[in-house]
């Protein structure tokens, strides 16, 4: 069960709502407790010095003796519902002139004339309050001692109902607390609820819906994690579609080669493959399955690099010199078999970028098989490496039959083929694989004819890679 037990927001803000309030309620009620019992106390002991003064007041002298004449006010002022026992007494001297014997009277004798005292005590077995007060009195030199005590029920009482009422305010009032809590975390999350009821009604039903969330009344606090579902959503959008795009293409592309693949082998099972029909219908298949596998390649390779647009690889300092050297030595043979001369200048100076060694690789590659495929018998490519101020520059230049000038904004379209009468059948897909590899490590791409106007030169320039120690400005 604890390991169900998962974090609530819910809970922790009422947690920390609530529990600071019933931690001050409890302060409170201690504090109201002891202002209760101090209060009570406060009265009825007021109660009681008025009992003491009328008794004090009709202490006298007669025929030489003390005497007290005892008013029935005196002792009702204490009479009440809760039926308290009284008891007073009057000494001078330590004798009892009048009331009830051993009523304790201690610390009562250090009183002043006209001073009054209070003391708790005990008195036949019952919790009393004594109030006591010195009185002088005409004709006797010494003080006289007058006390009354009560028992402590009606205090008890006044005190319980008190408390018992505090106790219900408190509970109300934390009760209250807890409500207006509970609505306004529910207020503060509803927005979270209702971009949860949003993901939520989103189906698959028809295509998943991979729009962005509707933000305009997610708070503050949750924009962050909204944002990045966002993110993440056209992110995931953008895969989806590359996948899809992908598809498309590759079902798209492979339909011819596979229908030649068949037609070609149909012919080769009915005239066998030993005749010279058949010869030639399994070279059309060869032709057929190395076109295919190219196709796959390049599909493949743009399928790459579409991905590095959704996630990025790490830049790393690529000398370009090296890059190029060992991507025209891997085409060489091809260049060779094709009667194709090939060449290399190295620039003169380091052509250091900050890029990917793979990307970069496949995007002269692309070119080069693309001088390659398309030159003339006898002609050359030539790779060269340039380096200026700011950018370092390869040129990969072909005599081939160049790109016209009109179609130089479309090549770079995927699937854009340039009407040829004759020429070996290409995808159309090397130069946009070209331009999405050159996008992706933020390269410009240019497109000229060759020199004295003849075949085709590209040029991809990169930003030179900064210096140690050498800062953006």
């Amino acid at each position: 069960m604890i390991a169900n037990w998962r974090p609530s927001l819910r809970r922790t803000l009422l947690t920390n709502l609530v529990a600071p309030a019933i931690v001050l309620a409890m302060v409170l009620g201690i504090g109201g407790m002891l202002l209760i019992q101090r209060v009570v106390q406060t009265v009825h002991d007021r109660l009681l010095d008025g009992s003491v003064l009328a008794i004090a007041e009709r202490v006298g002298v007669e025929d030489g003796e003390l005497t007290v004449d005892l008013p029935q006010v005196a002792l009702g002022m204490l009479e009440s519902q809760s039926h308290d026992s009284i008891y007073y007494s009057v000494t001078y001297l330590g004798e009892l002139i009048t009331g009830y014997k051993d009523l304790p009277l201690s610390g009562f004798d250090r009183l002043k004339a006209g001073e009054t005292g209070h003391r708790d005590g005990a008195y036949r077995g019952k919790t009393v309050r004594i109030g006591a007060q010195a009185r002088q009195v005409y004709g006797r030199p010494e003080l006289v001692l007058v006390a009354v005590a009560e028992t402590v029920q009606a205090r008890r009482v006044v005190e319980r109902e008190m408390l018992i009422g505090l106790a219900m305010l408190e509970a109300g009032l934390i009760s209250l607390i807890a409500c207006l809590g509970w609505y306004a975390v529910d207020r503060g999350l509803r927005p979270l609820g209702e971009l949860k009821q949003e993901i939520d009604a989103r189906g698959i039903q028809g295509g998943p819906n991979l729009s962005p969330l509707d933000l305009s009344r997610v708070p503050q606090e949750a924009l962050a994690p909204a944002l990045a579902v966002n993110s993440l959503l056209q992110r995931l959008d953008l895969a989806i579609g590359l996948v899809r795009r992908f598809t498309a293409d590759a079902s798209h592309q492979m339909r011819t080669p596979l229908a030649i693949l068949r037609t070609h082998l149909d012919l080769v099972r009915r005239l066998g493959s030993e005749t010279p029909a058949g010869q030639s219908a399994l070279d059309e298949v060869d032709n057929a399955i190395n076109r295919l596998e190219r196709l796959l390649g390049q599909l493949v390779t743009l399928a790459r690099a579409d991905e590095q647009n959704i996630a990025q690889p790490a830049a790393e300092n690529v000398d370009l010199n090296e890059v190029a050297f060992n991507v025209l030595s891997e085409r060489a043979p091809q260049a060779f078999a094709n009667d194709i001369d090939v060449q290399f200048d190295r620039s003169d100076c380091p052509a250091v970028i900050a890029g990917n060694t793979v990307l970069i690789g496949e995007l002269l590659a692309n070119l080069i098989d693309n001088a390659i495929r398309y030159n003339r018998p006898g002609g050359m490519v030539l790779v060269r490496a340039v380096v200026d101020a700011t950018t370092a520059r390869i040129e990969v230049e072909d005599t081939g039959p160049g790109i016209p000038e009109a179609h130089r904004a479309r090549v770079f379209e995927r699937f854009y083929r340039i009407p040829m009468a004759n020429g070996p059948a290409g995808s159309g897909l090397g130069l946009a694989i070209v331009k999405a590899l050159s996008d992706r490590l933020g390269a410009q791409i240019v497109l000229a004819p060759g020199p004295e106007g003849r075949g085709l030169r590209v040029s991809v320039s990169f930003p030179l890679a900064k210096r140690d120690g050498e800062s953006s400005s």
